[in-house]
Formats: structure tokens, sequence, C-alpha cells
């Protein structure tokens, strides 16, 4: 890829803002970032999220591009980590997706689906032996569990950490906090004098990764409410991200170092950011104790709530406007799908159109 030195104006400090910003530095490209954001990503979904790269999965409820767009963002993850400064935990041990006896039918449901989405390759069908071998203290409460064993996750806030300090410290990246309400040349313009003192007609190109604060630019974008409750357990010594089949929820669980865990749930059509309702907080608790009895005395470090971003077929979108780029709709799938989607947008950027993979999804 060529490497000719441009300059580039990143609207949002998200995942896919943070992310892009890193790879067009390491590009040798210079990097303006405006955000309403704090630097630390706080207010950002990707921050709250599990950070799973789930390919096979979350196909089964979606669509098989969502399988092949992962499998690629799978393959690069362990790349770009390699690149950073320090050692970000990446769990590659696969998925365990296991139901209650109440729950059987939804199971079989789960797994008609996977049959019919999925190859045989992509999953396999655990006894309570096999799931014993596999992860020993979940075979204490299941006789039997589905194995995706091309799945991982990682460690999101210490990405972010990392990704935080690369851009602050390079002298090719200038990143201001500010709010920005509606993208056009006009403010753009305003942009560029007002945090950067300069011309906006120094960008190659503007590119906003804004997620939700695109609303006014993106008339189809809608929110999707999602709760996450973290847990320091030490009794409790999981290696496999695991899902929980239920009726209403689809629960999974992601560990982190140090006896940590993630537990995500809910999938609610909202725009509230409201905190964590009884409820909610009451069926997280309660899923993850029927996991593990060990979770009993687990201590609750934080729940909270984000909202995804999505387009009406929850699958990503780049386009092509009279003032630059919209990178948006990464609903459920941040992590599963930021690297293979950056890729092609560092090739559409370069004039590569033979390059992209996915470009069937976007509107360039």
């Amino acid at each position: 890829m060529k490497t000719d030195n441009k300059h580039y104006l990143i609207v949002g400090s998200g995942l896919i803002g943070r992310l892009l910003a890193w790879r067009l530095l390491l590009l040798g490209h210079r990097v303006d970032i405006i955000s309403r954001d704090d630097k630390q990503g706080t207010d950002s979904a990707g921050f709250a999220a599990a950070a799973m790269i789930s390919p096979a999965t979350e196909a089964i409820s979606t669509e098989p591009m969502v399988k092949e767009i992962g499998l690629t963002s799978l393959a690069l993850w362990p790349q770009w980590l390699a690149e950073l400064p320090e050692k970000v935990f990446y769990q590659n041990h696969g998925t365990i997706v296991v139901a209650h006896a109440g729950d059987q039918a939804e199971m079989a449901r789960f797994t008609k689906r996977a049959e019919h989405t999925l190859s045989p390759n992509d999953f396999s069908v655990l006894t309570k032996q096999q799931l014993q071998q596999q992860e020993v203290e979940l075979a204490e409460h299941f006789d039997q569990a589905l194995f995706f064993k091309d799945e991982s996750c990682l460690d999101n806030r210490h990405l972010y950490q990392l990704l935080t300090t690369i851009l602050t410290e390079s002298e090719h990246c200038q990143w201001q906090e500010g709010e920005v309400e509606k993208l056009n040349t006009a403010s753009i313009e305003q942009i560029a004098q007002q945090y950067f003192a300069h011309s906006s007609t120094e960008y190659a190109e503007v590119i906003d990764c804004r997620g939700n604060g695109a609303k006014h630019d993106l008339t189809d974008l809608r929110s999707v409410r999602g709760e996450v409750i973290r847990v320091h357990a030490p009794e409790v010594n999981f290696k496999h991200a695991i899902r929980l089949i239920h009726p209403r929820y689809p629960f999974y669980l992601a560990p982190r170092p140090n006896n940590e865990y993630v537990l995500g749930a809910t999938v609610i059509e909202s725009d509230d950011m409201s905190p964590v309702s009884v409820r909610s907080g009451l069926e997280m608790m309660s899923a993850l104790y029927s996991l593990h009895k060990g979770f009993a005395e687990a201590r609750v470090l934080e729940m909270s709530v984000h909202c995804r971003p999505a387009m009406i077929n929850n699958m990503p979108t780049i386009r092509r406007t009279e003032w630059g780029f919209q990178i948006n709709g990464f609903y459920r799938h941040g992590f599963l799908f930021s690297p293979a989607i950056i890729s092609d947008f560092l090739h559409i950027l370069n004039d590569q159109p033979e390059q992209i993979n996915f470009g069937d999804y976007y509107h360039v």
C-alpha cells in the first residue's frame, strides 16, 4: 500500500475512530481527531463492550456475511495487537455455549440454526466428559455444550489505554475534545480553524466515526441498548468465552485477566442511556450465579449501559459524502468487524477497489 504522507481529520474517538487513527499513523500520515468523549474513551460503546470476536456464534442469529467479515478480523487481531507497545490480554480458546435444563428447547433451536448457517467444522457438540476437558468448572452445572473453536475476546480497556497513549504522544496526531453536532463544509472549516489552527483544505479526507453522535447526518441510524456487568470472581477460573442460551436475552461472558469477567446481555431497541434497571441487574447476576456458584462471592466492579449504533440491516456502512466519509453502524459487532472494515477503508482511501473484500455492504 502506498504511504504518501497525507493529513486526515477523524471525527469521533470510539473504537473505530481510534483504531483508524492508529493505522493511519502507522502508514506515515498525519491525523487530527475531534471528539466529544474524553481521551480515555469512557463514553464509547467499545469501552463498555465485552469485546468478543465471535464470527460463528454471531452469524447464527444474523447472516453468513457476519462470519466472513468476522473471520477476516479474527486473523487480523493478533497481528494488530502484536504491533502495540504492551501485550494485551487476548483469549483465543474459543466459545462454549450452554443452556439450563429448562431452556433445552431454545438450545435445540440454536443448534438447528447453527447447522443451517455454519459449516460442520465451525462447531462441535461436547458431551459432559468433553466439556470437563475443555472447561472443568462449567461441567459441574451442565451435561453438554456446543464448542466454537475459532473465536476469541480481548481486554478492551487495556487496548483503549494503549491507543490513547499512542495517539496523544505522537507528534503527527493532534487530539481535541469538542462537540460536533452536524458535519458539512462550513462546520469542518470551523473545526479546522478553531481546534487545529489551520484550514480544512489541508485535509485529504474527513472521516466521520461518531457512532450514535452522527444521527443528525445519518437519518437511518438507530440505537440498540446493551447492559453489562463487570465482576471480580477469585473463585471462578473460566478460560473460554461462554454464551448462555436464554429465551429473552443472549447472555455472554468474557474473561479478563486476574479473574475478572464481563457479562453482557440485552438487545433493546432504544437510545436510553439511563442506568441498569433492577430487573436487568437481577437477571444478569442470576445468570452469573447459574454458571458457577463461585460468582456468589464475586465483587461487582461496574454495571454499565451503552447504546450501539446500528443501520437497518445491522451491518456496517461506509458512505461517501460531499465533505468526506461516514463509517458507522457496527451494532454489536465493533470488535468483530473493526479490523476487517478498517482494512477495507484504507484501501478505499488509497484508491485500491480491487483490494476491498466486503464492498457490497458499503455505499462508496
